[in-house]
């Protein structure tokens, strides 16, 4: 258990429930399994590595098997039974009770989270977790458990020590105490210190398909449009977290608001570029550029792979997705000089919006200038096909 305010959780993902709450896990199979045939064999590692896209569930999974291993009825001796994915659920499902009630509410003491802290003067969390979290580990570590049995500490996520935080806690892993188990959650796994990563077992998580992400959202209460689904998935990627944050963002109709603008090129309205910054900017959250940002991002992406491919990405975001981008990035050296102008674009926007620049000023000059990038590929391609 941590000393830390209810609001202030680094660990939620926006327009998501927090991790802790989750009653289930969708998707997943063979990380369920390999857990579970771990736990039975009575040969379950102290420290486990938790790696894979952002919003995929690994949070979820660590707070599920964090509830099983305090709750459980089972022995590891009872579990020498054939286990497969239509009885994982099952068995991991956490017993109700005085200890399940406690690590929802966040006062089980045998539950310890590490993540970044919430500075109240500049009302943001740091940007990692210093020397000091780690050093309240290693106090709590020293503590013996009051009720025996085992303790799990969570640390969401790794990618955000620091070296000093890191080695710190790689002493701690290298003789880890008697009944505690580690787990690490890392969206960028290759980022880690290596010596880190060997004391883990490494359980990867894939990203989510259409019909099990439709099944997260639904049971974390995200509403979406049966004819919004397929074009969610593709945006998210699969991550649960990233499409339920683009849900409340209005995303879907944001990318198609771009992609509307770069199909008028080089006819390029200005007073459409005006009426997008007022739909989605009006709040002037951080938050909302940042969406914007990735939505450009997406856009670029598959307009590059189009024209890498020589023909659309599908299945399509939206009806006219494919027409747009085979029109705008037809063949190899288009895409070549489309990529150049993403580059050029994502960064004018990123240091214009640090430097605090208007955010429709900074979108106006980001299409006039994509629009003479048009300009430029249009006639290189008429020249070569001439």
């Amino acid at each position: 258990m941590n000393d830390e305010p209810n609001n202030f959780f680094s660990d939620k993902l926006d327009g998501a429930p927090h991790p802790m709450l989750a009653k289930k896990i969708i998707g997943h199979g063979s990380q369920k399994l390999s857990f579970l045939h771990s736990f039975a064999s009575n040969r379950l590692p102290q420290c486990w590595l938790l790696a894979g896209d952002m919003g995929v569930g690994k949070a979820s999974f660590a707070w599920l098997i964090t509830k099983f291993l305090l709750t459980t009825k089972y022995q590891p001796a009872d579990l020498k039974i054939d286990l497969n994915e239509s009885n994982v659920n099952e068995i991991l499902q956490p017993q109700s009770g005085n200890t399940l009630n406690r690590i929802i509410s966040g006062s089980e003491q045998r539950v310890y989270i590490v993540r970044r802290g919430y500075n109240e003067k500049r009302k943001a969390f740091f940007k990692n977790i210093s020397i000091e979290d780690i050093r309240k580990l290693q106090s709590y570590c020293s503590l013996s458990i009051a009720d025996g049995g085992k303790r799990i500490i969570i640390i969401d996520t790794a990618d955000d020590l620091n070296k000093s935080s890191s080695n710190a806690l790689l002493k701690l892993l290298e003789e880890p105490p008697n009944n505690t188990i580690f787990l690490l959650i890392s969206h960028q796994p290759n980022l880690l210190l290596p010596t880190l990563k060997s004391r883990c077992q490494k359980l990867s998580f894939s990203n989510l398909d259409q019909t099990d992400l439709g099944a997260v959202l639904s049971a974390i209460g995200c509403k979406i449009e049966p004819s919004e689904e397929v074009s969610l998935s593709i945006l998210s990627k699969g991550s649960a977290g990233a499409a339920c944050k683009y849900i409340n963002a209005n995303c879907i109709n944001l990318y198609r608001d771009i992609l509307n603008l770069a199909s008028s090129l080089p006819n390029l309205n200005t007073n459409k570029i005006s009426q997008l910054s007022q739909n989605y900017f009006a709040k002037a959250k951080p938050s909302e550029f940042v969406i914007f940002l990735e939505m450009m991002q997406h856009f670029f992406s598959r307009l590059c792979k189009t024209g890498v491919m020589q023909t659309p990405v599908l299945p399509s975001v939206t009806d006219n997705e494919a027409k747009i981008m085979i029109n705008l990035c037809p063949n190899l050296k288009s895409a070549r000089l489309w990529s150049e102008a993403a580059n050029i674009t994502l960064a004018k926007l990123n240091k214009g919006y640090l430097l605090n620049i208007d955010i429709e000023s900074l979108i106006l000059d980001a299409f006039i200038y994509l629009e003479k990038c048009y300009l430029t590929i249009y006639h290189a391609r008429t020249a070569n096909e001439s």
